[in-house]
């Protein structure tokens, strides 16, 4: 109910509609398809979903301990992209506006952090 954020809804649908938001995000959504199918078949990974940009990367059942989500989250950050985890999982939200390019880069550094997570990991006896 507050006016002012009703103004800024109302210009940010106005936006979406001129530049066409919508429409624009189904090449970026195409390449995440391809990527994350990449991402899937990494060895450590249980399952990746999506639904349009927002994804989900489960890096499986692990000992709590071990943080795997929150280790990839600082692996991420170390290489210059700002994920999330929820407990075993990475979280990826990129912004509508986010070119092509910098989706690539963003899914580059979450594969290298996965793997970097994951080859770190004690090897079981």
């Amino acid at each position: 109910g507050n006016p002012v954020a009703c103004a800024v809804a109302l210009a940010n649908l106005d936006i979406f509609r001129d530049e066409r938001t919508v429409e624009a995000l189904q090449p970026k959504i195409e390449l995440l398809e391809s990527r994350l199918a990449e991402i899937a078949a990494m060895p450590g990974v249980a399952e990746v979903r999506s639904r349009g940009v927002m994804i989900g990367i489960d890096l499986g059942e692990h000992d709590p301990e071990l943080r795997l989500g929150h280790r990839v989250t600082l692996e991420a950050r170390k290489r210059g992209a700002l994920v999330r985890p929820l407990s075993d999982v990475v979280v990826l939200m990129p912004p509508l506006s986010i070119s092509e390019a910098e989706l690539t880069d963003l899914l580059d550094i979450t594969a290298e952090s996965i793997a970097a997570v994951l080859a770190s990991l004690p090897t079981p006896a």
